[in-house]
């Protein structure tokens, strides 16, 4: 995996991270803390198995730069743009499923959205 393709998946790793801060968040107001807790729990287990495979070293010399990086690094880009989206039209539905139709969320979590659109 070369320079580009290891930093895609750390920025779609950091967004499921800032998401799953926000679920946290949530999980808190309706639920005790002792579900915080476990959510927590496994939530960051989920995070720690790809990093595990992203730093685990496979030879003894990196990977050869080619002509096809250029192609690798659309891929990457397009991922990227793909993971914004998938983030924005989640985090627009998802206090509707949590708190209902009726419920309102604060102004206050509308910067903690765009910041993690931005890191997507």
């Amino acid at each position: 995996m070369n320079k580009t393709q290891k930093g895609a998946c750390y920025g779609i790793l950091l967004s499921l991270l800032l998401a799953g801060i926000v679920i946290f968040d949530l999980i808190d107001t309706i639920v005790g803390w002792p579900t915080k807790v476990l959510v927590g729990a496994v939530w960051g287990g989920l995070l720690l198995v790809p990093v595990y495979f992203l730093e685990r070293k496979k030879g003894p010399r990196g990977v050869d730069m080619d002509e096809r990086d250029k192609l690798i690094e659309k891929n990457a880009n397009l991922a990227g743009f793909g993971a914004v989206y998938l983030y924005v039209i989640v985090m627009s539905f998802l206090p509707i499923g949590i708190l209902g139709e009726e419920a309102s969320i604060p102004v206050t979590w509308c910067p903690v959205l765009l910041i993690g659109a931005g890191f997507c």
